[in-house]
């Protein structure tokens, strides 16, 4: 059985508790804990508090991507030496950017607020991962999602600083975690940068033998056309998927259009909210 609880979503019901644009879940099953993202801020330490959650129970924890909504609450996690591995994609820390609306203004800067030098004992618990990793029994990280589908193309007002050059990012650094349960495999996302269907159909290429039971995270649909999310609809009834968790970036609009159609494999949910998965 596995147990996430949304520490920080956009969205929040239950009094006491905050909310911030971000995510940041806390996953546990019958032997591990792991901490998937943690949001801009210490808010997801202030929302574990509040939850009576411990987070330095955690046995590793997974920066999905490189931007500050997702990694940016790091620097407020108390790590030691001894304590939890620390999972991300070397690009991660690169310089991040949106683009600009217009010429005269600067690209906003998207990225990690922080270095690995400026955070304690960071430098020496951290475990790059540019690949396919297992981390722990039945639970194991992909990286580097290749673009395959044609409805899922890159975004192109995102930017990254490499080689002292500014160029579009094409997120090679997002990564998932895929946990193997008795009725198939959980993925668990980010922001889906690559595109959510992509993410799935590279996950089949590792784990075919087992069906993808459910998907929770941020499916970035909030500009997606309708072309796009209704053929995303259609590739999770294709898939089999049994439950789709939409949160963070997958935007409202998104997330009433998948609820329309897929009914109560379409789970709502938000900060505070724990969501049991078999």
């Amino acid at each position: 059985m596995l147990q996430i609880t949304l520490l920080t979503d956009d969205s929040v019901r239950k009094r006491g508790l905050l909310a911030e644009h971000g995510l940041s879940l806390w996953i546990e099953s019958d032997r591990h804990k792991i901490l998937f993202d943690t949001g801009q801020t210490d808010v997801y330490l202030k929302n574990a508090q509040m939850l009576g959650l411990d987070l330095e129970q955690a046995q590793a924890i997974v920066i999905s991507h490189g931007h500050y909504d997702h990694g940016g609450g790091l620097a407020w996690f108390p790590l030691r030496k001894s304590g939890p591995r620390v999972y991300f994609h070397p690009e991660a820390t690169l310089p991040k950017f949106s683009l600009a609306k217009n010429l005269e203004e600067p690209h906003r800067p998207v990225g990690l607020p922080w270095r690995i030098d400026q955070i304690k004992h960071l430098d020496q618990i951290v475990t790059h991962n540019t690949s396919t990793l297992a981390i722990a029994d039945n639970l194991y990280l992909c990286a580097e999602i290749p673009v395959v589908t044609d409805f899922e193309p890159v975004n192109t007002s995102l930017l990254v600083e490499k080689n002292d050059q500014v160029q579009v990012d094409a997120m090679h650094d997002e990564q998932v975690l895929v946990c193997t349960c008795k009725k198939g495999l959980v993925v668990v996302v980010g922001c889906s940068h690559p595109g959510i269907i992509n993410i799935l159909k590279y996950v089949h290429l590792f784990f075919s033998e087992q069906p993808i039971h459910a998907v929770i995270g941020g499916m970035h649909l909030e500009n997606a056309s309708p072309i796009r999310l209704q053929q995303t609809i259609d590739y999770f009834r294709q898939m089999g998927i049994t439950k789709v968790v939409p949160l963070h970036c997958t935007g409202s609009q998104a997330v009433w259009t998948m609820k329309q159609q897929l009914g109560d494999v379409v789970v709502t949910a938000c900060t505070g909210d724990t969501i049991t998965l078999d």
